[in-house]
């Protein structure tokens, strides 16, 4: 399993919804991930981090992930990349 961390640098932002997302390797498309089944996500508001464990990993997991607070005006990322 992997897990990646995300933590919110902005502090005016609190966490509500969190969104991921992924950009395969050698692909111009991002897709959206659906949290369940392998993607498990944890939410610690007090520190305003969250994180992802992406379990059964498989080549086809590589790629570049960015993780935000999904607000009604903007989205917020940080972007990490695991290959």
């Amino acid at each position: 399993s992997l897990t990646i961390n995300c933590v919110l640098r902005d502090a005016s932002y609190a966490l509500g919804s969190t969104c991921w997302y992924r950009k395969k390797s050698g692909s111009t498309n991002e897709e959206s991930i659906s949290k369940g089944g392998r993607y498990v996500e944890t939410v610690n508001s007090g520190s305003k981090s969250f994180s992802m464990r992406i379990n059964d990993l498989t080549v086809e997991d590589s790629g570049t992930f960015r993780c935000g607070v999904c607000t009604v005006m903007s989205l917020i990322f940080t972007i990490t990349e695991y290959c």
